[in-house]
């Protein structure tokens, strides 16, 4: 995406973003976004505005090197039944009608980018803290307003939101209410049980615990939270030696295991195992 591009798809946006050190709204000023507190942020020539310049990105751990293998695996179709799952729900709530989506934690913007070619009226914004994972996604074409920023601090303003979509983000369910409409609404994508158990088996010795549960995810969202609808998606996948060496790069169980270990381990299959939850956030009382 160039520049040309990322106005185009900023100027009809510029009402729904917020100044995140101090909530005023923006203008466009040459290749800058100013507030009306002179806080300013230039456009990237690369596609994607930074609007968390002072977070230090050498921490991260999400590289570039994992957020290509996600693509590739996200590419190659295995979560497309999670993709299917999300626009049934956002079909089912607005149909052709035009809406805005906040893709929080989008990372190299997988599902952003395909549901802005299912919807075409509506507006979406990718946003991650990782300038790696929005670089990747703005590489890519796709009418998608891609931002670096922070969930502890949206850069958006009130209620301009009708749905915010969280995929393995953690949720930081006070900014969500604080963006989403009255009637908006949180999907939310959590792992069940088997998510990716084959890895899990192959890493066990390396892994704080033997099994995994949701529940902790499950309850903070039952008190942030009321659950509309859930749907349960299961299946696996055969996997070649490629997708294999993409799936085993690409999730954080890999972090604490050495490099020689994560070299010689190759799955034949995968389990995706997870619930994709269509959700009412509760205001603050």
């Amino acid at each position: 995406m160039n520049l040309q591009t990322l106005t185009h798809l900023l100027i009809p946006a510029l009402p729904q973003l917020a100044c995140p050190r101090c909530g005023s709204s923006f203008s466009l000023v040459g290749t800058s976004v100013k507030c009306g507190n002179n806080h300013c942020y230039d456009l990237c020539a690369k596609g994607y505005i930074n609007l968390a310049p002072q977070h230090d990105q050498s921490k991260e751990k999400y590289d570039a090197t994992l957020f290509q293998s996600r693509n590739r695996i996200l590419t190659d179709g295995f979560y497309q039944p999670v993709l299917d799952a999300i626009a049934r729900m956002l079909e089912a709530k607005h149909g052709k009608k035009p809406f805005v989506l906040l893709d929080a934690g989008c990372g190299e913007g997988y599902y952003a980018r395909q549901l802005a070619q299912r919807f075409h009226e509506a507006s979406i914004i990718g946003l991650d803290l990782s300038r790696d994972g929005i670089r990747a996604a703005a590489r890519q074409p796709g009418d998608v307003l891609w931002l670096v920023g922070d969930l502890k601090q949206l850069p958006l303003a009130d209620h301009r939101m009708d749905c915010v979509l969280d995929v393995f983000t953690p949720a930081n369910y006070e900014e969500f209410a604080r963006v989403l409409k009255p009637d908006g609404e949180l999907i939310k994508v959590i792992p069940d049980s088997d998510y990716l158990a084959e890895i899990r088996e192959a890493f066990q010795p390396y892994l704080r615990q033997e099994g995994y549960s949701n529940q902790l995810v499950v309850d903070h969202l039952h008190k942030n939270a009321e659950i509309l609808e859930k749907v349960e998606v299961r299946q696996t996948f055969p996997l070649n030696e490629e997708q294999s060496r993409c799936f085993l790069s690409m999730t954080p169980m890999g972090f604490s295991v050495p490099k020689e270990v994560l070299e010689k381990t190759v799955l034949r299959e995968i389990t995706l195992h997870l619930q994709v939850l269509r959700c009412k956030v509760q205001k603050e009382k």
